[in-house]
């Protein structure tokens, strides 16, 4: 079932722990930066809410496929 998770960037360049890492970085980079956004009233909370719910599904689903 689909490549090994070390082809999953060129040349399995990048562990998939860093790719984890990285995109709970940037899912507590868009929390603060979202919700500030939001206070400022410049972005709906609605949108800030989908945004973030984004990068929480892609943190789960690179975390459920390393531990699979």
């Amino acid at each position: 079932m689909g490549a090994p998770m070390t082809k999953i960037t060129p040349e399995g360049r990048f562990p998939v722990s860093a790719l984890i890492a990285e995109a709970q970085r940037e899912l507590d980079l868009r929390r603060q930066f979202y919700w500030a956004k939001v206070r400022a009233g410049k972005m709906r909370q609605d949108d800030a809410h989908l945004r973030i719910a984004l990068m929480e599904a892609i943190v789960r689903r690179l975390t459920v496929t390393a531990n699979s």
